[in-house]
């Protein structure tokens, strides 16, 4: 197995805080990068989210992200599209903040666009250092997935983020799924198309990068996800009365 040397992007956020829109949108493009291959393959990753996805150097490349853990990885259709149904439909699997409004309906509905609205999670929260729905139980949470609608990045803190970014992390989230961009790919091509998407330079990567590891890196090591990050498994049929 690969050793990789580096940080989570839970601890990346916890111990410096919300990062800048354009080391988001360099970190994002690289996240839709990674999941274009899986998809392709006709996986869906289901569980992305901080503490998923690695930040290293590889290769003498800054700012390299790794996809990780692919536990509740599910094959959703093959290479023409055609569903495969395999996961069970009362079972809820993955991270409350991160999970897409249609899975809590059947967890066989995830696909590309599922992994969409995790990207979107994800982006949400490297700005803010929040989550979408900042509640405590996975129920509160489910509800608000399903009917409210989520505050704009940009109005969340003090990070200053763009109307163009907004826009697009506002369209991963959206209920319907048919809403959102079509693939990692589109995804991919409307993070690059906003204003910031070129101001995270090399340069830049490469003095960050030299500068973390000049540090004692203990207290980065030992981090470990926060609750609110753990994969649950939840059966819903007990859970959420039927209509």
């Amino acid at each position: 197995m690969e050793f990789l040397r580096g940080l989570n992007l839970h601890q990346l956020v916890n111990r410096f805080g919300p990062l800048p829109e354009s080391r988001v949108i360099h970190i994002l493009e690289q996240v839709c990068e990674s999941l274009a291959e899986a998809h392709a393959r006709g996986l869906v990753h289901r569980d992305i989210k901080p503490s998923n996805i690695f930040l290293c150097q590889r290769g003498g490349v800054p700012d390299c992200v790794k996809v990780l853990d692919f536990g509740l990885v599910r094959e959703y259709g093959d290479v023409s599209g055609d569903r495969v149904h395999q996961a069970g439909g009362n079972v809820l699997e993955g991270t409350p903040w991160f999970m897409p409004p249609e899975a809590l309906e059947d967890s066989t509905l995830s696909d590309p666009r599922s992994d969409i609205y995790a990207v979107g999670a994800l982006g949400y929260y490297l700005l803010t250092g929040d989550h979408v729905f900042p509640f405590a139980t996975p129920e509160e949470i489910h509800e608000k997935q399903l009917a409210a609608p989520p505050l704009p990045p940009s109005r969340r803190g003090s990070n200053k983020v763009s109307a163009e970014l907004d826009q697009v992390l506002l369209r991963c989230l959206e209920k319907q799924p048919d809403r959102r961009p079509a693939s990692v790919i589109e995804l991919r091509a409307l993070l690059l198309a906003t204003p910031r998407s070129s101001d995270w330079t090399l340069e830049m990567r490469a003095a960050w990068w030299k500068e973390y590891e000049s540090q004692p890196q203990t207290a980065a090591s030992s981090e470990t996800a926060i609750p609110s990050e753990a994969t649950v498994s939840i059966d819903l049929a007990s859970r959420i009365q039927q209509p």
